[in-house]
């Protein structure tokens, strides 16, 4: 049995927000605390969303509403309440005339200019992807909205299989395997086949571009895709990439995305997700044990 070297379940404690720590213990199976839930109720704005950050004052971004919504639509609260409601108008109104949904255009002074993936004028693939998860969980899988997104996610398939993180004549890069699987997941979700066209043709952009796994951003995404579309924890593809997610856990327990940047929070509750379905064992005693199913707990 594979073990981790550090605790990356006492690092989320230790440093991540009311939203990682949620995170983390409804994929764990874990009891929620109420204040995390509270915490975020908090903070949700007047348009419906939360902020970007989760950061009082900061506009609201498209993909922490998505996540936040996904997230709390998991732990029993009321799809109907105004808080689900509000957040679910804000994500409709959002919607670009093609189908995807780009980065809130109020953030466009709060992106880092060298974030190239992240787009306040054109439909992001990943996002528009977010979304779609986030309003199939809270009941509108039929919602022309939805379908609508969908045929987005089929149309920018690239030539290679992939998809870019944006359109539009500025995204400099090719298929972004980092963001594959929340597209994976939402196609998924709308009813695609696992043996369809459009998953052989992700799965050999993913290939064409594995000189990418080694990033734990990338190698945690992939992974993902493997285990949704049916590759059990021993393939080999399994394998190779929990073996670059453990020898890439920094000593203070958590991933970073890429290279040398620090340690991050939600990247490290994402790459436990992916461990836990592949039967690691964390520090501490405790066994992430391989899943049966789907985990959309994380």
């Amino acid at each position: 049995m594979i073990k981790l070297k550090y605790d990356a379940v006492k690092y989320v404690h230790e440093n991540g927000n009311s939203y990682e720590k949620l995170y983390l213990a409804v994929g764990l199976n874990q009891r929620v605390d109420q204040g995390l839930i509270e915490e975020l109720l908090a903070l949700q704005n007047p348009d419906g969303g939360w902020p970007r950050e989760l950061e009082k004052q900061m506009p609201s971004g498209v993909m922490r509403t998505s996540r936040v919504l996904e997230l709390l639509s998991k732990t029993g609260l009321d799809k109907s309440s105004p808080m689900a409601t509000n957040a679910i108008h804000f994500l409709l109104a959002s919607q670009r005339a093609d189908g995807g949904w780009s980065e809130n255009p109020e953030l466009s002074k709060f992106i880092p200019k060298d974030e190239a993936w992240v787009s306040t004028t054109y439909s992001m693939t990943y996002a528009t992807a977010d979304v779609v998860n986030a309003l199939i969980k809270a009941g509108y899988s039929g919602h022309p909205s939805v379908q609508k997104a969908i045929a987005f996610l089929h149309k920018t398939q690239n030539e290679e299989g992939g998809w870019n993180s944006h359109i539009g004549p500025d995204y400099p890069y090719g298929t972004d395997i980092a963001g594959m699987d929340v597209i994976v997941k939402a196609l998924l979700l709308s009813g695609e086949d696992k043996e369809s066209v459009i998953f052989k043709r992700a799965i050999e952009a993913i290939l064409k571009n594995q000189s990418d796994w080694k990033y734990p951003v990338c190698a945690s995404s992939i992974l993902n895709v493997f285990l949704r579309l049916g590759y059990n924890p021993g393939h080999p593809y399994v394998q190779e990439l929990v073996n670059i997610l453990v020898e890439t856990q920094k000593p203070d327990g958590g991933w970073n995305e890429l290279g040398e940047e620090p340690t991050d929070p939600g990247q490290t509750v994402y790459c436990i997700k992916q461990l836990k379905k592949c039967g690691v064992k964390i520090s501490g005693g405790q066994v992430l044990r391989p899943s049966h199913h789907t985990v959309e707990g994380l």
